[in-house]
């Protein structure tokens, strides 16, 4: 399945965030500082607030429109990011009561991993809601 979100300059990261999770509720993403080197995930210090507006990251009155697929990787998701908007993302699944980075598994589709995330729910009996909640790592 297509998808676009949009980000605008006045919007937040957790406005872009709940749009993202709308699609993929297993699923969150975090923005950082810095981009994290493949296969390894992001520092938390690097970690950038989910209140911050995005016009501190790309700048006054800008948008970016992203158009993605279900069958993108998770690499290449946050490589559009980097490539559209200058922004370092990193995407993390819900596994029970926990949100694990996904850079082992950088390569699986977003589809696979909100899938997996799904099927790790049923298995501990969670929800997929609070994408604010942020595990100590």
């Amino acid at each position: 399945m297509k998808h676009r979100l949009t980000i605008q300059a006045e919007d937040t990261i957790l406005d872009f965030q709940k749009k993202f999770n709308r699609i993929y509720p297993f699923l969150k993403i975090e923005f950082f500082e810095k981009a994290h080197i493949a296969k390894q995930g992001s520092h938390k210090k690097e970690m950038i607030a989910s209140n911050m507006l995005f016009r501190g990251l790309i700048g006054r009155g800008k948008s970016h429109i992203i158009n993605f697929n279900d069958d993108f990787s998770i690499s290449d998701f946050e490589m559009l990011l980097n490539d559209q908007c200058r922004l370092y993302a990193q995407v993390f699944r819900k596994s029970g009561k926990i949100w694990l980075e996904t850079s082992a598994t950088d390569y699986w589709t977003l589809e696979q991993q909100n899938e997996e995330g799904k099927s790790l729910a049923k298995h501990f009996k969670t929800e997929s809601e609070n994408i604010n909640d942020i595990d100590p790592y």
